[in-house]
């Protein structure tokens, strides 16, 4: 071709074959912005946009120059020029890959997709910027963002039908550099390695598997989804199956009997659902807008599916046989004077009636007109020679052919519409107009369809909103997130078009409602839960982050940094700005919906709009940053004294402080962590600090064990607390080992292991200092007990109560003895001795002695299985209610178990059969999960009825 512009990967512009020979980067430019967006550009709009630093006279110099380098390197063809514009002339002469790209995925079958994926020679204008021109570089980027999808979705379908057709090189090829263009895209992973392993490069597949996991381990700190690894697992064990959707054809075409058609691909778009009262505002103010014209006006936060909305009522108007105008603005945008008047009227123009609808306009009208957009041919004539004359009426004469033109370009036997989108990005002069417009509509049949971000909105832009939202008539349509019931309504949508199920439970979690992220995952597939969200999400989100100003974006960095939901006090120390400056950012940020502010106690404090925008700045922060941050944020919690001892608290310390790469600052934050916990009887969050503690070479590895050790007796893992004292054993120091064996002596004892148990509690005897010797002669005691052996145990019991006479801290261990004594009693039948011991027990277990609670548990345990043995079953009853409520406050599995079980019989025995059922039930649930070795029956844990 004569004229070739290549705009997918380096920009190049060939003139017959060669390339295009000019001495600056911005005639390259200037065709490439000509080339991709297919209009007429104001002379004003080129040299706002390369030029943007110097004066109207530099610029328009510098402009015209460019422009005389530009023609002559083309000799003189392609270029339009006049006095008002500059455009492209697209023609048969002319080749644009990016326009070749969209004509050939259009096709649809396989061989337009592979010509698609093969002018996809890189990401748009790859490597070519301006510096000095940042309105252009804001044009590519968003450019850049939008060819990225278009590639995507062509890699996507050129895979799924080249897996079809048996073209597995070209299955590869395409998967491979959807990898490529987003290694964090793991479907696109898991797609490639099922190809590859098909194709018999299972070597392949298991390498791609192990980048996957050291990827997603590097860039998000994750493991691979369950789908990856087991699809991993089948390609290793040599049994991965043929694709799912080769499958489904075959069973289709087994149960038609004959041969399954080629597959059809998943359809693009899916049903608008959740939107039918906002539709039917649209489409009432549509039909109200004859013979005087109405506004409406769609807002919402990006993603929000304000475009899918306008869309919908277009098409059904379009359908109609109503004329439509539609134009968009850009975030580069912004400082080119009226530039979606411009795309209006280059769209109306473009439209077959578009001369018979101008030819009884006022001369002087499309005067007007032409000073933006060169009229059409037929229309031209005798209008170019009349110059509009300068005058302070100059202006107003412009809005009204504005209005005029646009008025009649729609003029129809329908209200005709007329819509803007994204007006957040607008000029001013284009406000003005549409604004002039919308206030002028008396007589004119027609309807004006804007739309706009409130978050993206500045000062000038909140001004036209509110101006459009006090317009008679106007019908203002806010729209919200999706509620469960329809996301699941869509998630039943994309199954009937063909797409995999989703839980729709899990993605209305995920998405938050947002329509945009909804769909997008849809569309994606399953198996994205807790990983990036798809790829058009993630151009939004990086769209939102970009637009803030740098101080915002710095207290933004520091509040991703700091979790979900943050405070001001905390943000503003990390952030390192002042207060002021903290203030300003944070409403910048509100405004622009990124965080918003919630109640917190009447403190100031602030929550991210959708967590997914907490990620993507977490994300977009460098690595060195985050550390640094990082290590403010557990400064600052550090010095709350106020919260010194909440584990809550403390764990944000650890967390912060192993994010910021202070590991032993975090092993201690982590292990005072797992040690409050413990305190607030949370065994579970306990047990995770206190690995976690160990895990980052915490020093004193024999006290986290035995911690670790009580916080699994607790929860009924006996087997993880042996081998954690174990491990302790295996490092105490020679002093420490008697309470080690102590507490394995315990743990034998809660599984019935009477043998185990007394052999670990001699061991304790043997070393036990004055201190420890009378808690390890009751549990050697109670031991003796479950072996039957009552005089054994009562003569342990007198001896732990004699060594703790005089102790510093007597008060558990006589409790402990004293209810050894009780027990011993009761199993004599001597009820009243076995009375008097357990209330002394209880008394001096009691909270206020700062006893075990478990000690309070066993005493009223004891008491009440005296008080059924006498006849008491209300007694008893209450008692065991009392201690079952303190059992569940302190999360003590087993000790739970065997007091549910104590109250469903006497439940039943009082004839309460209906409630002895449930606690029995729930006595069998808990007795299941006690042991920890899962599927080994351990018949001596459910025998346990007092201790």
């Amino acid at each position: 071709m004569p004229l070739d512009i290549r705009v997918l990967g380096p920009l190049e512009v060939l003139v017959d074959g060669s390339p295009l020979r000019v001495d600056t980067r911005k005639a390259l430019a200037m065709m490439a912005l000509l080339a991709v967006e297919g209009r007429p550009y104001a002379r004003e709009e080129l040299a706002a946009i390369f030029w943007p630093e110097s004066d109207d006279e530099s610029a328009r110099g510098a402009f015209r120059r460019t422009l005389s380098v530009l023609r002559s390197a083309l000799g003189e063809r392609w270029l339009r020029v006049d006095r008002a514009t500059v455009a492209l002339a697209i023609d048969d002469d002319v080749t644009l890959d990016l326009a070749r790209l969209d004509a050939a995925a259009a096709r649809g079958d396989g061989a337009g997709l592979a010509e698609a994926a093969a002018l996809a020679r890189g990401p748009f204008l790859a490597g070519f910027s301006l510096r000095d021109s940042p309105d252009f570089d804001d044009w590519r980027a968003t450019r850049a963002v939008s060819v990225e999808r278009r590639v995507v979705d062509v890699l996507e379908r050129l895979t799924l039908a080249a897996e079809a057709s048996g073209d597995v090189a070209t299955a590869a090829e395409a998967a491979s550099r959807l990898v490529e263009l987003d290694p964090l895209d793991e479907p696109a992973r898991r797609r490639l390695m099922a190809i590859l392993a098909r194709s018999g490069d299972r070597a392949g597949a298991i390498r791609l598997y192990r980048a996957t996991v050291a990827t997603l381990e590097r860039e998000l700190g994750v493991t691979p989804l369950a789908a990856t690894t087991d699809l991993y697992e089948a390609i290793r064990d040599e049994r991965l199956g043929p694709p799912a959707m080769q499958e489904r054809q075959s069973e289709a075409a087994a149960a038609a009997g004959a041969p399954a058609d080629p597959p059809v691909l998943p359809a693009a778009q899916l049903p608008m659902i959740g939107r039918r009262r906002e539709l039917a505002a649209l489409t009432e103010a549509f039909g109200a807008s004859t013979p005087n014209g109405r506004v409406a006006a769609v807002t919402g936060e990006a993603g929000i599916g304000k475009s899918r909305l306008v869309d919908a009522l277009l098409a059904a108007g379009a359908a109609d046989g109503a004329v439509v105008l539609a134009a968009h603005t850009f975030p580069a945008e912004g400082s080119i004077a009226y530039a979606p008047i411009v795309e209006l009227l280059r769209v109306g123009f473009a439209h077959p009636g578009a001369g018979a609808a101008l030819a009884g306009l006022a001369p002087a009208t499309l005067a007007e007109v032409e000073r933006l957009v060169p009229l059409p041919d037929g229309v031209a004539a005798g209008i170019r020679a009349l110059v509009p004359a300068d005058s302070p009426a100059s202006r107003a004469r412009l809005l009204e052919a504005i209005a005029t033109v646009l008025v009649a370009l729609v003029l129809g036997p329908l209200p005709g519409i007329i819509a803007v989108e994204d007006l957040q990005w607008a000029d001013d002069a284009s406000r003005e107009a549409l604004l002039y417009l919308g206030r002028r509509l008396a007589g004119r049949s027609a309807l004006l369809v804007f739309t706009w971000r409130p978050e993206d909105v500045d000062a000038a832009g909140a001004a036209f909103a509110d101006a459009v939202e006090a317009l008679p008539g106007v019908a203002v349509i806010e729209l919200e997130r999706l509620d469960d019931v329809v996301v699941g309504a869509l998630v039943d949508a994309a199954v009937a078009a063909g797409l995999p199920a989703w839980d729709a439970a899990s993605l209305a979690e995920e998405s938050e409602g947002l329509p945009l992220y909804v769909v997008e995952a849809l569309l994606a597939g399953p198996g994205l839960e807790g990983t990036a969200p798809p790829r058009g999400v993630r151009a939004l989100l990086r769209e939102r982050l970009a637009s803030v100003s740098e101080t915002a974006s710095q207290v933004l960095a520091a509040a991703a940094v700091i979790g979900r939901s943050f405070d001001f006090g905390t943000v503003r120390v990390a952030s390192g700005r002042a207060e002021d400056e903290t203030v300003a950012a944070l409403e910048e940020l509100v405004r622009r919906g990124i965080v918003r502010e919630v109640a917190s106690g009447g403190d100031l404090a602030f929550d991210f709009g959708h967590a997914r925008l907490r990620d993507a700045a977490y994300d977009g922060t460098g690595l060195a940053r985050r550390r640094l941050l990082h290590r403010r944020v557990a400064d600052v919690l550090r010095a709350d004294v106020a919260g010194r001892d909440d584990p809550g608290r403390l764990a944000k310390i650890a967390g912060h402080e192993r994010a910021g790469g202070r590991d032993l600052a975090a092993a201690d934050a982590y292990r005072e962590a797992g040690l409050g916990s413990r305190r607030m009887f949370a065994n579970r969050e306990a047990l995770g600090h206190l690995e976690t503690a160990l895990a980052l070479g915490h020093p004193d590895v024999a006290g986290l064990q035995t911690t670790i050790a009580e916080a699994r007796m607790a929860l009924g893992d006996y087997a993880g607390a042996i081998v954690a004292l174990e491990a302790a054993a295996a490092v105490a120091l020679e002093e420490e080992l008697p309470g080690i064996e102590l507490r394995l002596g315990r743990v034998h004892a809660r599984r019935g292991d009477v043998g185990s148990a007394a052999s670990h509690l001699d061991a304790a005897l043997a070393g036990a200092d004055d201190t420890l010797r009378p808690a390890a002669l009751v549990e050697r005691g109670a031991v003796a007990l479950r072996a039957g052996d009552l005089d054994g145990a009562a003569v342990l019991a007198a001896q732990a109560l004699a060594a703790a006479r005089g102790a510093p801290d007597d008060g558990p261990t006589t409790g402990a003895a004293n209810r050894l004594l009780g027990l011993v009693a009761l199993r004599r039948g001597d009820l009243d001795d076995a009375r008097v011991a357990l209330e002394r027990a209880l008394a001096a277990s009691s909270a206020e002695h700062g006893a075990d609670p478990g000690a309070v548990i066993a005493a009223r345990n004891g008491l009440a299985l005296v008080e059924a043995a006498a006849g008491d079953r209300q007694a008893s009853i209450a008692l065991l209610e009392d201690a079952l409520v303190e059992c569940r406050r302190t999360g003590e599995t087993h000790l739970e178990a065997a007091v549910e079980n104590n109250l469903a019989d006497q439940l039943h025995a009082a004839g309460r059969t209906e409630e002895a059922i449930e606690h029995l039930k729930r006595a069998v649930t808990l007795f299941a999960d006690v042991g920890g070795r899962p599927g080994e029956l351990e018949p001596e844990i459910w025998k346990l009825v007092s201790w």
